[in-house]
């Protein structure tokens, strides 16, 4: 046996001349420039004349829906709220005993206080979001394409 021809072996690879290299070149640096019109500071609209300017489109309102307290999140929901759920078990008695305890979640104990700081934890999310008219509450960033989400942590904790 001999070994394959080389030339053979990759029919449809030549070798670059010089005129070959600089058309290359000469492409990449216009995508890159984000083409002839780009490169000028003009898009193609404005190049045939259509002065027109369009505005900036908004975000869709989108929220992430593991992350709703409370609410519907495939509602069209119109009034939307953040919580910190972190801060608020922090404030409930029976959470604060498993922390005290240093329970884990195989203990019986902790199973039956974890259920009670749960119930007051959504029981007070809805009655915040009642006295504030939200229709939809989730945690702190969870709601996109919304111009302000008012944090109603410390609602939720008087509600307690």
């Amino acid at each position: 046996m001999h070994a394959p021809n080389p030339t053979l072996a990759r029919p449809f690879r030549r070798p670059l001349g010089g005129a070959r290299v600089a058309v290359r070149a000469l492409v990449l640096s216009v995508l890159l420039a984000g083409g002839f019109a780009g490169a000028a500071g003009t898009t193609p609209s404005a190049l045939a004349g259509d002065a027109q300017e369009k505005a900036p489109e908004k975000p869709a309102r989108t929220v992430d829906p593991e992350a709703v307290l409370a609410g519907d999140p495939k509602s069209d929901w119109q009034k939307p709220a953040a919580v910190d759920p972190d801060l608020v078990y922090a404030e409930i008695e029976e959470y604060k005993k498993i922390v005290e305890e240093k329970l884990d979640a195989s203990d019986p104990r902790y199973q039956v206080l974890m259920s009670k700081a749960s119930r007051r934890f959504a029981c007070a999310v809805r009655a915040a979001a009642k006295d504030g008219s939200y229709d939809l509450v989730a945690r702190i960033g969870a709601v996109k394409g919304v111009d302000h989400v008012p944090d109603i942590t410390a609602d939720v904790i008087k509600k307690l």
